[in-house]
């Protein structure tokens, strides 16, 4: 009975030993007290009774804090961030994973008007960096694109006047609140809504797909709403942006619409081509001079969207309508022949198309337990197009008329494991199907009908290898099929696989290196048996029988910040083989414009960014790239480039002024073997910000002509071409938005519009 004694007590002293010495982790969320919603970026501390520090951590996008291994007994929480009182709360641990209520801060209105943060808004995390945007930033930025460009991220290009963003190693894939975004999106973000930006420039998870990718983090709100509007009108030639939308929230659902009207007409480009043409038997020169040239387009659209988003989802469904027509683009020539045939000719050419596209979103993004996540979209489109044109040389007339309607059916989906010991598991899966049937009616009269999908699926596993390393490793395969009418099915399996080696020098210095493999797909309106008659000399002419350009990529780049200085450095080799480019040849006495496969290109690249903030007015950013290109196979090409780009920010109370430029630029076109020189651009802009109003003038190209040449010079095919248009002449421009809000102040709504219309009609250049 004694012994029995002793045992029970030896096995309760064993076990509560083990449950005093088991970690447990322990979850929560916080939120600011005025408005229920998360409060992202928080410093949360984990102190023991006597105040000891025992870790620290940070509230995600979502206002989610963990600590992994916790010892079960009592602690102190504290609570902070800028703008927002200080809390400090006792919690205990049990013997369990514990979740603890949701916690609320006090927002302290007079430390928001006062504070000034003088430490670095860009913070590197481990997968990513986040941008905290600091006042003046936010407030002299109308759209997404203003806001990114303000930022002056050292690596990335930001065309905030048109809507691109750009990487040295492609475009940067653009999210909001996790949902990647399209122009019109990024376009209607309100920058004072956005909390932080996080830059994926080392992209893993969700991104792991994308060259680089940016994340907007806005403001969730539960009640209120907002009435939008703008509009941007251009001095020089005719072209305007005009929108209109509301939203409305109630609780975790936000309804919105929106709507809107662009358009764009001018005249004046003026063309001079030399054309050389070397058929087997006689050489054909031509001197093209355009004597007049008309342009006119106009687009509009509406779109609804409602959306639903908790801390455990996020779901959305929205529908829109697209319309784009060009009712005019013509041009009228006088031509001079000399060699096998010796007369002169006028010519005219005039073109225009017609598009309707209803489209529908669906989109989910879910937070599962254990540190999982997953997140689908399904994309589904029709667009119905037409196409004319006609074309008149002397006694000569050529038509084409084609009708198409056009199905697009887009499905992915990202399944995301974290693992302990910094190692993470994710499955990812794209499906894009698309059906098109075209009716070519004129010199060519034919009926094309083509099926396409393309599959890819990958795994991408990651892992911290010490305390400086991390490594990624991204196998996947891409499976392309498609099929013409009565033509043969062609199938293209393709290895993709990407693996990355991130060193983590210091906080602020980090170097990555880089092998990619993967494909290109042949556009869809190559790929077809159609004729379009250019002029009496010329055919364009599709091929059926393209193959899967692959792709070899790899580099190295290196990032630092000292300071108010941030810099960023590249150097990076891509290949293409069995490249997809333009084909010339002869067929009875026509020169033929075609696409073929088989060359390889070649890539060697070099960048490098720096950013310096003088002072928190005055702030400039300075690129330089140096790009080598050469083609291998049938035609032979090398050539080199160097560009410089300069931009200059200046805020003073509620004006801004931007000053950007750069130099003149060559880059040779790998795919139709263009060279092309583009002038040096350059420009000015101010900007007005006050409560809910903004007004912005800027001007571009001041002075200049707009000189834009480029030239060919193949074995049976040359030409050298100088272009003056509008577009890069100098012209101004003028911006006014105004936003009322009603109920609470509310972020704008993502306005899911992509305004791009889904084709594969084969059109002439």
């Amino acid at each position: 009975m004694r012994n029995k004694k002793r045992y029970i007590i030896l096995l309760y002293l064993m076990l509560s030993y083990i449950l005093a010495f088991s970690q447990y982790r322990m979850s929560g969320y916080l939120n600011c007290s005025d408005e229920k919603q998360a409060i992202s970026y928080a410093t949360v501390r984990l102190l023991q009774i006597d105040s000891t520090f025992v870790s620290g951590s940070l509230t995600d996008s979502t206002g989610l804090y963990r600590f992994d291994k916790v010892y079960p007994e009592k602690y102190l929480i504290a609570f902070s961030s800028i703008g927002y009182l200080s809390k400090v709360v006792p919690v205990t641990i049990q013997a369990n994973d514990t979740v603890l209520p949701a916690f609320t801060l006090e927002s302290d209105h007079l430390m928001l008007e006062e504070v000034v943060v003088k430490a670095s808004s860009f913070i590197r995390k481990e997968d990513h960096v986040l941008i905290l945007p600091d006042k003046q930033q936010l407030k002299h930025a109308n759209t997404g694109y203003d806001l990114l460009y303000n930022l002056m991220i050292p690596d990335i290009d930001v065309n905030r006047r048109i809507g691109e963003v750009t990487t040295f190693g492609g475009g940067v894939s653009l999210y909001i609140n996790g949902e990647k975004a399209n122009y019109r999106d990024v376009q209607s973000l309100r920058p004072r809504d956005v909390l932080n930006v996080e830059y994926y420039d080392v992209p893993i998870g969700k991104y792991a797909g994308d060259v680089a990718a940016i994340n907007y983090v806005t403001r969730q709100y539960t009640s209120g709403g907002y009435v939008a509007l703008d509009g941007k009108q251009t001095i020089g030639y005719l072209a305007g942006d005009y929108n209109v939308g509301a939203k409305m929230n109630r609780k975790h659902t936000t309804y919105s619409m929106w709507g809107g009207y662009n358009m764009k007409r001018y005249t004046g480009t003026q063309t001079e081509k030399h054309e050389e043409i070397y058929s087997p038997d006689y050489t054909v020169n031509r001197d093209r001079r355009t004597e007049n040239a008309t342009f006119a387009n106009n687009q509009q659209y509406v779109q609804f969207k409602v959306n639903n988003q908790t801390k455990l989802r996020n779901l959305s469904m929205q529908v829109s309508l697209v319309r784009d027509e060009t009712p005019k683009d013509g041009h009228g020539d006088n031509l001079i022949y000399s060699g096998y045939y010796t007369h002169n000719e006028s010519s005219s050419e005039r073109k225009s198309s017609k598009s309707l596209q209803p489209f529908i979103k669906l989109y989910g993004e879910f937070n599962l337990p254990k540190d999982q996540s997953l997140d689908f979209t399904l994309r589904g489109s029709y667009s119905q197009n037409d196409y004319k044109r006609t074309y008149m040389e002397g006694s000569n007339f050529f038509s084409t008329n084609i009708d198409e309607d056009m199905y697009s059916l887009v499905f992915s989906g990202n399944y995301n494991l974290r693992l302990r010991k910094g190692k993470s598991l994710g499955v990812g899966m794209l499906h894009n199907h698309k059906v098109t049937s075209s009716s070519y009616a004129g010199d060519y009269t034919s009926w094309q009908h083509l099926w396409s999908g393309e599959s890819v699926m990958f795994i991408t596993y990651t892992q911290r290898v010490g305390k400086n390393l991390m490594m990624l490793i991204r196998p996947g395969i891409s499976y392309l099929n498609y099929k013409l009418h009565r033509g043969e099915l062609k199938q293209h399996y393709t290895l993709r696989f990407n693996t990355m080696l991130l060193h983590q020098i210091d906080k602020k210095q980090q170097v990555r290196y880089y092998v990619n493999i993967g494909n290109i797909t042949p556009d869809i309106s190559f790929i077809n048996n159609v004729e379009q008659t250019v002029d009496f000399l010329q055919i364009k002419r599709g091929n059926p029988d393209l193959d899967n350009t692959k792709l070899y990529n790899i580099g190295a780049n290196y990032t630092n910040q000292w300071g108010c200085l941030k810099l960023h450095g590249v150097v990076d080799y891509m290949g293409y083989l069995d490249n997809v480019t333009y084909h010339y040849y002869f067929d009875n006495d026509k020169l033929i414009n075609s696409f073929r496969s088989g060359d390889n290109a070649h890539v060697l690249s070099a960048r490098l960014g720096v950013t310096y903030n003088f002072s928190d007015k005055l702030r400039t950013k300075l690129s330089t790239d140096y790009v080598f290109q050469k083609t291998t196979g049938k035609a032979h090409l090398t050539d080199n480039s160097l560009s410089v780009k300069l931009d200059v920010n200046y805020f003073w109370k509620d004006f801004a002024l931007n000053v950007y430029g750069s130099i003149e630029t060559s880059k040779v076109n790998l795919w139709t073997f263009v060279h092309e020189k583009r002038p040096a651009r350059y420009g000015a802009s101010v900007n007005w910000s006050r409560k809910n109003w903004y007004a912005e003038t800027g001007v571009d190209n001041l002075f200049s002509r707009g000189n834009y040449r480029e030239y060919v010079k193949l074995d049976m095919y040359k030409y050298n071409q100088l272009q003056r248009s509008r577009l890069n002449q100098s012209i101004g421009y003028v911006k006014l938005s105004y936003t009322f809000d009603f109920g609470r102040k509310t972020s704008r709504e993502k306005e899911e519009v992509d305004r791009s219309i889904n084709s594969a009609i084969m059109k002439i250049d």
